[in-house]
């Protein structure tokens, strides 16, 4: 074997004095040299086509295994991730998909690799082979501890309203199997009890949450979790962040979750008072952290859409007559302006603000009581301006539950003075004071701004209602 090499490498040191800008007999020499054990003398040669040839796959990968042979994992990695991504924009994804794996095999824990091949599959249509890779994603994402949603897309993607129709059974292996390599890993536990509890298969996705919710605490709190929690315990919620939509309820439940006394729930929204209530309290509670009674932690969650859904705050009254309700108020014009540029956004709406309005404020004139919307309004309308009437909503809410357990916030002021509205909250909810390094804005919206005739047809609108508020609250918001 050593003397079939030896006469390769002849033969193309031969070939090159004929033709000295040759880069492929130059791979082909690194490549022999290399399968000889002349790691430097296999990388000058896969540099020398290189530089001739900077495409050059065969070169590339060549190189990439002496620095391995060198110990240079780093430096590997970095030439099959850049090879990979040089591939992927000439449209080479044949090619893409080993550099991008012999990467991975470099650095399991890779996830940004994960979502590049993630993304091969799903345009190929491979759906399975694609949320596989986008959950390893997730999972190397996660355990970098990072609070920041730079990964955002993986998880939209791994959502069963974002997932390609294909049978769900195939989604639910896809999830056991990840499952079964990374055990620890809560995401792929909530997905796969989302999806059983699309089959109505109840009882096993609160298993799924469950496990999800001990391993999060597990992760978060050890000690805690190791000593006084069992993965099957219930914690009920302590507050709920009710309202209202495209009001802030994202950055605050994450500003607050922040706080070493309150631990998350699975997710944000569990929406079960206004979507999932058939569904049972067993399966609300499982998206809980198991918190021990003797502990001073607390937990909740934040639906705004809580706040105008009907008879909503009658069912949260009949099982946590005592839970701390918060609640932001933004500006009604911008909130409506707001909702309408989200749907507008989403293909929801098609018609221009202007339209939109000029429809509702005729339907809102129809309507005997604001909190009452009738089927007649829904044909037409989708509660921009509606949602944003908040008194009579109010009034419903403070029939059940009294003053004192509404924390009353106003948008304007969180995002002025964030650090402020948090002391308030936890003095409200009762924890100690917790201040941040920074206070990021979660789920913004960027769009053009109102129209100044418009915005004066808006504000007139709004006067009577916003008068009202004030006058029952004993506030003043200022919003003119």
């Amino acid at each position: 074997m050593s003397d079939f090499l030896a006469r390769k490498i002849n033969h193309y040191k031969k070939a090159l004095l004929i033709k000295p800008n040759n880069a492929e007999v130059y791979s082909q020499l690194a490549e022999y040299y290399y399968n000889r054990g002349q790691f430097q003398e296999s990388a000058t040669a896969c540099e020398t086509a290189l530089k001739i040839q900077p495409n050059l796959v065969s070169a590339s990968k060549t190189l990439g295994l002496v620095l391995q042979e060198q110990g240079q994992v780093d430096a590997a990695f970095e030439l099959y991730n850049s090879l990979g991504d040089r591939l992927v924009k000439e449209g080479n994804l044949e090619e893409a998909i080993p550099a991008y794996r012999c990467a991975i095999d470099l650095k399991p824990d890779a996830y940004k690799v994960y979502y590049k091949l993630g993304e091969i599959w799903e345009n190929r249509e491979q759906w399975e082979d694609a949320i596989y890779l986008y959950l390893n994603c997730l999972y190397w994402y996660e355990n970098l501890k990072d609070a920041k949603p730079l990964f955002r897309e993986a998880y939209q993607k791994v959502l069963l309203d974002k997932n390609p129709l294909y049978p769900l059974q195939k989604l639910i292996f896809v999830y056991r199997k990840i499952i079964k390599e990374k055990p620890d890993f809560s995401l792929a536990y909530v997905g796969l009890g989302d999806l059983l509890t699309q089959q109505g298969k109840i009882e096993e996705a609160i298993f799924c949450y469950k496990t999800a919710s001990y391993n999060k605490l597990l992760s978060s709190h050890p000690g805690l979790a190791k000593i006084d929690c069992h993965p099957q315990n219930q914690s009920d919620p302590n507050f709920l962040i009710v309202g209202i939509g495209k009001g802030g309820t994202s950055s605050l439940y994450y500003y607050l979750t922040q706080n070493p006394r309150i631990l998350p729930a699975l997710r944000k929204e569990i929406r079960f008072f206004d979507e999932n209530f058939e569904k049972g309290l067993g399966w609300y509670l499982s998206h809980f952290p198991p918190i021990p009674k003797t502990s001073t932690f607390l937990t909740g969650e934040a639906t705004p859409w809580y706040f105008v859904t009907g008879d909503v705050e009658k069912k949260i009254a009949s099982i946590f007559p005592k839970i701390k309700l918060i609640l932001v108020l933004r500006n009604p014009l911008f909130r409506s302006f707001s909702h309408f540029q989200m749907d507008f956004k989403n293909g929801i709406e098609k018609r221009s603000f202007t339209e939109a309005i000029t429809s509702e404020i005729e339907a809102i004139r129809n309507l005997a009581d604001p909190s009452q919307s009738d089927f007649n309004y829904w044909q037409s309308e989708k509660g921009y301006l509606l949602f944003s009437l908040y008194v009579y909503f109010l009034e419903k809410w403070m029939a059940v539950f009294p003053r004192e357990q509404f924390l009353i916030l106003q948008s304007e002021d969180f995002y002025a003075n964030p650090a402020a509205t948090l002391t308030q909250v936890f003095e409200f909810l009762g924890v100690p004071d917790y201040a941040l390094p920074e206070y990021p804005n979660y789920n913004p919206g960027a769009y053009n701004p109102i129209d100044d005739n418009l915005r004066q047809r808006l504000a007139d609108f709004f006067r009577p209602h916003n008068q009202k508020l004030e006058e029952y609250l004993g506030m003043t918001f200022n919003w003119d």
